[in-house]
């Protein structure tokens, strides 16, 4: 074990934000040596963590505009102020064409980002889909064995893809602004569906009355779903998180919701699902990855290319030569003896 990895976990479970901060920011490394050094320590975090993880992950969902970030800010204020640590991720979407990010998010939660008890900490989404980042589980890890026990991970945005955040995470809070359109969405599957608990904010001044049309609209619309947490039945409630009103109704939500999970039971089980759900899910984006880069299939690729570009040559053809050739370089045996 590197000792200067070993310096850096002790420092981290010793509350040093700094430290905390150059952990981070070497599991997103993509240096090889870096990722040797990121493993090392999640390995020493993963067992600390055992037996004494106390922390909860919620991921926080919603359109762009509906105040994420500012009913994190409000909840993260309140869990302080009843002596618990705040940890919070922001997933940034990334230009797909400068592929950059603006990471922003700190300058939006200006009161929380100067509390000494609360941790924020912006990453950038990449190519990856499904509102998380490619290491956002490794860094849930991190600040929860910071010792922050309440952590939000507020994901890219809102859609049918968010399952990954449901997955990797023990809540899915979702965000809606009244008269915004979305009630209508509520009777469809995908997003809400994957909802524990619903939050319309925004619900003063003239949003007041959208906001309990909206609510009734989407308690409707939660008969039609089962329910995916076993012991829980979805709630939704509404605030105003700039106003500072209902705030304490959601933290009451939360920290019921919290208790309902882990004395079920099978918080254990649940964490486990996971674990597993996020190594097969980061073993398929590595292998993606180097398949696509295999000399063979990078240079079959770029022939096809250049075919397609002649016209002539069927786009499906082309893929089904290449999807063979990959069957090929994994089995021993002739792709049509196996087929």
């Amino acid at each position: 074990m590197d000792q200067n990895v070993t310096i850096l976990y002790e420092k981290i479970c010793q509350g040093d934000r700094v430290a905390l901060g150059k952990a981070l920011t070497l599991v997103e490394s993509g240096l090889t040596t870096d990722r040797d050094d990121a493993i090392q320590l999640l390995s020493l975090c993963e067992k600390g963590l055992k037996g004494h993880d106390k922390s909860i992950r919620f991921a926080v969902s919603g359109s762009p505009g509906v105040g994420k970030s500012t009913l994190i800010e409000a909840i993260g204020l309140k869990a302080i102020a009843q002596g618990h640590k705040v940890g919070v991720i922001t997933i940034d979407p990334s230009s797909s064409i400068s592929h950059g990010s603006i990471l922003g998010d700190k300058s939006r939660m200006t009161e929380l980002s100067t509390s000494q008890n609360a941790f924020i900490r912006s990453s950038a989404a990449g190519s990856v889909l499904g509102g998380m980042g490619r290491r956002t589980y490794e860094m849930m890890t991190l600040v929860a064995a910071a010792g922050y026990d309440i952590i939000f991970v507020e994901t890219v945005g809102v859609g049918q893809s968010e399952h990954l955040a449901w997955q990797f995470t023990d809540g899915f809070i979702l965000v809606l602004q009244p008269g915004g359109g979305d009630e209508l969405q509520g009777i469809k599957r995908g997003i809400t569906e994957l909802a524990d608990i619903v939050v319309v904010n925004k619900a003063d001044g003239d949003l007041a009355a959208l906001a309990k049309v909206a609510s009734a609209q989407y308690q409707n619309a939660l008969h039609y779903f089962s329910s995916l947490r076993e012991g829980w039945i979805p709630k939704i409630v509404t605030c105003s998180a700039l106003k500072d009103t209902g705030i304490d109704h959601v933290w009451d939500i939360l920290r019921l919701y919290q208790s309902t999970r882990q004395n079920e039971g099978q918080w254990e089980e649940t964490r486990n699902k996971q674990k597993l759900f996020w190594l097969t899910w980061s073993l398929g984006i590595t292998a993606n990855q180097m398949l696509m880069t295999h000399p063979i299939i990078k240079q079959q690729f770029l022939e096809a290319n250049e075919a397609l570009l002649k016209k002539g040559v069927s786009l499906f053809k082309a893929e089904y030569e290449i999807e063979n050739t990959m069957k090929d370089l994994f089995n021993p045996l002739p792709s049509k003896e196996i087929r």
